[in-house]
């Protein structure tokens, strides 16, 4: 694999995307929480709408998607004007176009998607402890982003489906996907 290629895989409820010699994880736990995690202590990845690879353009579109989502509803619920809003002070900030999410597991390890131009940045920021991993704990039940879970946990169904069905080995070197021949009487001829 180049190193700047861009890899998509998914199994037994968890995501892995790799680019650029960076990789991070998206998994579902028993409890339905969502983790994001690198083995990388401060990891910055960028996934890119003018992509060629459809994997990536295909996680930018999903990515999108969830920060919409949840900037739609900051804006529409009255969030961001609310004086008595419980959300934390970053969590949205619509002049730079920035989500952030401390980690719901008690370590101040942070989630940042930034939407830059036809670019969304993802980054994982461990806390100071060396101690903690790298993990950013997305609580389903009692976290302080109220309801903001849901968005993530559509994502996470969407993505995970992305990357199942996503599949390398019928991609022709120039990401399309192979021509299929018709037959006499409409029939087509089976992928090779």
């Amino acid at each position: 694999m180049n190193l700047e290629e861009f890899e998509l895989r998914a199994s037994s409820g968890s995501i892995m995307i790799s680019k650029s010699g960076k990789s991070f994880s998206i998994e579902k736990t028993l409890d339905n929480d969502i983790l994001f995690g690198s083995t990388n202590d401060n990891l910055e990845l960028e996934i890119s709408f003018n992509s060629r690879n459809r994997a990536e353009w295909g996680s930018y579109i999903i990515f999108e998607s969830l920060m919409k989502l949840i900037v739609g509803r900051f804006v529409l619920t009255g969030d961001y004007k609310d004086e008595f809003c419980m959300l934390p002070d970053d969590f949205i900030d619509l002049e730079t176009k920035t989500i952030t999410w401390h980690s719901d597991s008690g370590v101040d390890n942070v989630l940042k998607l930034q939407y830059d131009e036809k670019s969304i940045k993802l980054f994982i920021m461990k806390s100071k402890n060396d101690n903690v991993v790298n993990t950013v704990r997305i609580r389903t039940d009692g976290s302080s982003y109220g309801y903001y879970y849901q968005e993530f946990e559509k994502f996470f169904k969407e993505l995970y489906s992305f990357a199942l069905s996503y599949s390398p080995e019928v991609m022709t070197p120039n990401n399309e996907s192979p021509k299929r021949k018709l037959l006499l009487f409409g029939k087509k001829t089976p992928r090779k």
